[in-house]
């Protein structure tokens, strides 16, 4: 990756809220969500989507809140739109989408490999709405292949 963008993942076991930051020089994007075993996967899926052209815009929820994002295409920018409940609440961004793909790739791809360095991953059993079970991780790997095509 030749980016200057930098990602951050944080994912709540107790609960399931995720977030996933993305940053570059001059901006900084988190989407934030509960229920992370839905979240994830419609993520990767929403970015895949994107990326192959099937899709130029996408809602994304913010599940635990009023929150939503609008996801859109503008030639190889990725337009994030994040519509707050709060006065005021309208925040807009741009990356370069595939930049913005391989930052998320290149940062789950280490958070995992921690994950099994510490032992919690693979999971010893499936627990129903893990927000690293096999759903999601089916997701990841699908939504990752896309770079190496």
């Amino acid at each position: 990756m030749n980016s200057n963008y930098k990602c951050f993942i944080d994912i709540r076991f107790s609960g399931g809220d995720i977030q996933f930051d993305v940053s570059s020089d001059t901006q900084l994007f988190s989407f934030k969500s509960g229920i992370g075993f839905v979240a994830i996967p419609h993520f990767f899926s929403t970015l895949s989507s994107l990326y192959k052209g099937e899709i130029s815009e996408a809602k994304l929820d913010c599940h635990g809140n009023f929150d939503y994002y609008i996801f859109s295409l503008d030639g190889t920018n990725l337009v994030i739109e994040h519509i707050s409940h709060y006065p005021d609440g309208k925040f807009k961004y741009q990356f370069t989408l595939k930049e913005y793909i391989e930052a998320i790739d290149t940062e789950f791809q280490k958070y995992l490999q921690q994950l099994e360095k510490e032992g919690i991953l693979p999971l010893k059993t499936q627990e129903f709405a893990h927000p690293l079970g096999d759903d999601v991780l089916n997701a990841f790997y699908d939504f990752s292949s896309l770079l190496n095509r």
